[in-house]
């Protein structure tokens, strides 16, 4: 049996200890805290056109891997599967699926695309609510939240029958906040004016024919993905590396050393950790390669400064480059380590707030927990 370990507690770091597991590996998933993942807002985007990435994005993570779209499909066929089904088992239903795509309402009435959303939030599709009475439930104490505009905005921007229901919560702190109704059970509406009921998010137990709304960070849907993601997973950061012969033998973390036959580093972006960011940004682990656009940002001047005055997002797309294998380059283009593999946000080419924001890590990190466990038999 191989030794997979994973350095990483987002959606990237789970989904490859999925595919190092459906290989049969031993995995260890070490994460110094909760990242980008914890603060989604309860609508993950997976990929819009498959087809497109392939055809004009030569650097996206997608492209890189060499395949095919239908073998690209079937990978995330796969990978979805198996994600949904673990989300399950560890106390999360999502549903959904990256073929088809739906809009759903945040707390402020505004439409957001999801593939996959938690069974909470899927009841909300807007499409799926025209016709429907809509009564969006707002809580007296809390003042970080107007039901009344969000169901006006429901009604003009999306053309569904919405109006505001108020409750009471009595023993809510003065001048709540939306963070304080996490883990409340949701309050019953008494009167029955409505078919559906549209709870902000964060509250348990809602009753039948209702859903919740998306949020904005601090988001409860990403308190409830992290908390399904990091059961089991060692708190810990990883301070050195250990290596021989251009492979990794061990990492130390914290006051553990631990050994693997493969590595991968799901470590994210700023937020993470994967990326330390300044004038050039810089994998502060390994100190491997840091690119945009195909190009090393050591050596790119101040082309990228321009560029990240005109549009501070570019900075996003900056990340390592891997070849085909999920395996990080340095800034010659060689591999470093042969038994590293790259996933998920720390991965450059794409725009991890866009399309594919939850679609490179999921299929990146498949793939590389496959991988991986592979090269260690």
């Amino acid at each position: 049996m191989s030794r997979v370990v994973v350095i990483g507690g987002g959606i990237a770091g789970y989904s490859a200890a999925l595919g190092a597991r459906r290989e049969g590996a031993e995995v260890t998933v070490v994460a110094r805290a909760p990242g980008a993942t914890a603060l989604y807002a309860g609508a993950m985007e997976v990929v819009d056109d498959l087809d497109a990435i392939l055809k004009t994005q030569p650097h996206h993570p997608f492209t890189r891997l060499g395949l095919d779209s239908v073998r690209l499909s079937l990978e995330l066929d796969a990978a979805i599967q198996s994600l949904l089904l673990a989300l399950e088992k560890d106390g999360l239903k999502v549903e959904g699926g990256w073929r088809t795509r739906g809009r759903y309402a945040d707390i402020h009435g505004l439409a957001r695309p999801g593939n996959l959303v938690p069974a909470t939030v899927a009841p909300g599709e807007l499409q799926a609510l025209i016709g429907r009475r809509v009564a969006v439930v707002g809580v007296a104490e809390v003042g970080d939240y107007d039901a009344v505009a969000t169901a006006q905005a429901l009604s003009e921007l999306h053309g569904i029958t919405a109006f505001a229901e108020q409750v009471s919560i009595a023993d809510l702190p003065t001048a709540a906040a939306l963070t304080d109704l996490y883990g409340r059970r949701a309050p019953v509406l008494t009167k029955a004016r409505a078919a559906t009921a549209a709870y902000p998010p964060g509250f348990t137990n809602l009753p039948p024919d209702s859903f919740e709304l998306l949020s904005t960070p601090p988001s409860p849907h990403g308190w409830r993905l992290q908390q399904a993601i990091g059961l089991g997973s060692i708190k810990a950061t990883v301070e050195s590396v250990e290596s021989a012969r251009g492979r990794i033998t061990s990492v130390r973390a914290g006051e553990r050393s631990l050994r693997g036959d493969s590595f991968i580093l799901a470590t994210g972006h700023h937020i993470g950790g994967g990326l330390d960011g300044g004038r050039v940004p810089s994998e502060p682990l390994l100190n491997l390669g840091v690119f945009h656009d195909g190009e090393a940002v050591a050596g790119s001047g101040t082309r990228l400064q321009h560029l990240q005055y005109i549009d501070p997002a570019e900075e996003l797309r900056s990340g390592l480059r891997a070849d085909n294998q999920l395996h990080p380059v340095d800034e010659s283009g060689q591999v470093p380590y042969s038994n590293l593999y790259a996933a998920g946000a720390v991965l450059g080419g794409y725009d991890y707030a866009g399309a594919c924001g939850f679609g490179v890590p999921i299929l990146t990190g498949w793939l590389a927990g496959r991988w991986a466990a592979k090269s260690g038999t």
